[in-house]
């Protein structure tokens, strides 16, 4: 699992070419020295809130997308999860039901297999004595 700090490095670099701009265009915009933004963007500083907020804005992304990890394998099931964001209160309440349901029908299926298990390991062990 990465930190914070690793995952906000990886996103800095992978934004930053993805966008085509150079450590310069963001340290200017962000009123740093370039230096300063390298250190940032190799984890050799911690960077303050109010600096996050300005590298994001010079990156022209929302902050949150700074700190989201890319190893993701279903990226589209991240994508569904934004557009909850987008929907109405009632819409959200019902999303919100549909996952706790669909939670609770796993967790009971899996206690179910688990204490299936347990019953045929107990008969198993009977058998054997």
């Amino acid at each position: 699992m990465s930190t914070a700090k690793e995952i906000l490095s990886e996103n800095l670099k992978l934004l930053r070419k993805q966008k085509n701009i150079s450590q310069q265009y963001i340290a200017e915009r962000c009123d740093m020295l370039a230096s300063t933004y390298n250190r940032i963007e190799n984890m050799k500083v911690s960077p303050s809130i109010d600096t996050i907020e300005k590298i994001a804005l010079a990156i022209e992304v929302p902050i949150a997308e700074l700190f989201q990890s890319q190893n993701i394998s279903d990226k589209s099931l991240v994508q569904k999860l934004e557009k909850i964001n987008s929907l109405s209160e009632y819409n959200q309440n019902v999303v919100g039901i549909l996952l706790d349901t669909i939670i609770e029908k796993d967790k009971l299926e899996q206690d179910k297999e688990y204490k299936m298990k347990s019953r045929l390991e107990e008969l198993e062990r009977s058998k054997n004595k």
